[in-house]
């Protein structure tokens, strides 16, 4: 029998109860045990216990954010990770192909189908998906400190999805200013001191959704994509976020620059400490930078891998 551990975290959509009740119908023949952990403290302490134990799957119910930090303890051991999208952006839910139907993807489980992938930490802490500075880490910050605010704020998210940020991103672009800052960009591929009012350190092609800002990237090619938006013109920038969200990366722009890299340090230069946003959550806030990519560092179950192989299956089976 196979041991599961659920994480569900509280303002996944659907609520607690209708996902247990899914949950428990599609791994009935599993000992599932349901961890509801009062703060951060009490999380680490079972996901600690769920590795010594070596549970077979840990199983997340809720957004990128609750992916993140769960993944601060799964981080470089053997044990599995199902996603199971109940937030608002859903990126690593999406790019592993997972959807809602608990069911289908918790065959995934049963078939084994795993594989590991590429994490990124910033200062020791780690990301799966993307993020980043400037005034995405600053929509980021907004949204997440009216969603603790204003409870009435989450029921917007609900029913606005994943266009909440685009919602936000778009009121920030129409600011008469939008503030620039200074970064000393140091790696082996590139450095450089820039202004830039954006720049995106990216695991997998798109963030938000639609935002492909790193087409060629993915979360197994040892490599860390660093996209910096060069654009002092709001006029200018405001067209190359659209081409990006239209699905038409503007290859010939001089002012993104696009690099693969294994590591890289940004320091802030004559200003402040600002936040570094990754996986939707705020992760640091400081005035330097130390990224890495940590190859092949986290366990997880892969519904788009299965369907692949059904898909493969299938055809072979037709000829």
């Amino acid at each position: 029998m196979q041991n599961i551990s659920v994480y569900l975290n509280q303002r996944a959509s659907n609520g607690v109860n209708d996902w247990q009740g899914q949950i428990n119908n599609a791994l009935f023949r599993s000992n599932v045990e349901y961890q509801t952990p009062n703060n951060l403290e009490e999380l680490y302490r079972q996901l600690e216990l769920d590795v010594e134990n070596k549970v077979d799957a840990v199983l997340s119910v809720g957004g990128d954010g609750t992916v993140n930090t769960i993944i601060q303890r799964l981080a470089g051991t053997d044990i599995s990770l199902l996603v199971v999208p109940g937030g608002t952006a859903n990126d690593f839910a999406r790019v592993l192909g997972t959807n809602s139907n608990i069911k289908r993807i918790t065959q995934t489980i049963r078939h084994n189908v795993k594989k590991k992938i590429d994490l990124i930490s910033i200062n020791g802490k780690y990301m799966a998906t993307n993020g980043g500075l400037g005034f995405a880490a600053d929509v980021a910050d907004e949204i997440n400190n009216l969603r603790k605010s204003f409870p009435k704020f989450k029921n917007f998210m609900k029913f606005s999805g994943k266009n909440v940020y685009s919602i936000f991103l778009a009121k920030k672009l129409l600011n008469r200013e939008i503030k620039t800052y200074k970064f000393r960009i140091s790696s082996a591929e590139y450095s450089e001191t820039v202004l830039s009012p954006l720049i995106l350190i990216n695991n997998q092609p798109a963030l938000g959704g639609d935002f492909t800002v790193a087409p060629n990237t993915n979360n197994q090619d040892g490599t860390i994509n660093i996209t910096i938006f060069k654009h002092l013109n709001r006029l200018e920038l405001i067209q190359c976020i659209f081409k990006i969200l239209n699905g038409n990366y503007p290859k010939n722009d001089k002012n993104l620059v696009s690099f693969e890299t294994s590591s890289v340090k940004i320091d802030l230069i004559d200003d402040e400490n600002i936040v570094f946003f990754g996986d939707g959550e705020i992760l640091d806030k400081a005035i330097s930078w130390d990224i890495k990519c940590h190859p092949s560092f986290l366990s997880v179950f892969s519904p788009k891998d299965q369907n692949d192989m059904i898909n493969l299956c299938t055809k072979v089976s037709l000829m």
